[in-house]
């Protein structure tokens, strides 16, 4: 399952599943550099970090973001 970090609100972290749903997670069951915008695997009960994914996501959102101010 993937998660993304749609923001950090005290010791919870608000994430949307793929199927749109918002999760609260707890801070302490990510990892501690996680931070809004990460995408997030759940790999046997245990949550890492996608980097690939987070990157690849970042990049598409600058270009929506480039494609608007132009």
């Amino acid at each position: 399952m993937q998660y993304i970090i749609d923001r950090i609100e005290q010791d919870i972290a608000i994430c949307e599943e793929e199927s749109g749903s918002m999760v609260k997670l707890s801070l302490q069951e990510i990892p501690k550099d996680a931070r809004e915008g990460d995408v997030l695997l759940d790999i046997n009960g245990a949550f890492q970090i996608d980097a690939e994914e987070t990157k690849r996501r970042r990049q598409k959102m600058r270009e929506k973001l480039n494609r608007l101010i132009k």
